[in-house]
């Protein structure tokens, strides 16, 4: 990685579409809960450093090549310094009109391999707080989401724990 930071970096979609997870009842007895099918969405779009436990967050409204763009500058002012981020193979991250500083390195992760990928444990424990939730409305959704985000923004030992995989801690910089 030639001695630079790296980040790893994908994409999170929410909305107010009711997530349904397991619940618990008694043995013959169907779980019942309320549910909404909604079609608001927006994108959580993450960065985070396994290493240091350091992320960066960008709540956008879609998945353009646009949206991504201006991921990239808001992620070159909080990371000023050389650093590499590692995607996966999204056409927004692909796509040649992108522009960046050439302090920051795009590097791309196998295709179909989620696992290789950090962001995606980082998911999972916030969908997990998300599950079983009705929204009415996009702004209580977001407003949700941020509310879960709080405590990852402030522990980066929490973030190291979750996301800093074995192969990860002694990979060269």
């Amino acid at each position: 990685m030639n001695g630079k930071e790296f980040y790893f970096q994908d994409e999170m979609r929410f909305g107010t579409r009711t997530d349904l997870g397991r619940r618990w009842t008694r043995h013959g007895i169907r779980p019942s809960g309320e549910q909404r099918i909604g079609y608001d969405y927006g994108y959580l779009s993450v960065a985070v450093n396994p290493r240091s436990g350091e992320l960066f967050l960008l709540l956008l409204p879609d998945m353009r090549v646009e949206s991504f763009q201006a991921f990239l500058q808001e992620f070159e002012k909080f990371r000023p310094g050389r650093a590499t981020l590692i995607t996966d193979g999204a056409a927004a991250h692909c796509s040649s009109r992108l522009k960046f500083a050439r302090r920051l390195q795009l590097e791309r992760i196998p295709p179909y391999s989620p696992e290789l990928n950090p962001v995606e444990r980082f998911f999972k424990e916030l969908r997990k707080e998300l599950k079983n939730r009705v929204f009415n409305s996009y702004e209580e959704v977001e407003a949700a989401v941020i509310e879960e985000l709080k405590p990852y923004m402030r522990d980066k030992e929490k973030v190291r724990r979750l996301t800093c995989y074995g192969w990860l801690q002694n990979a060269p910089t």
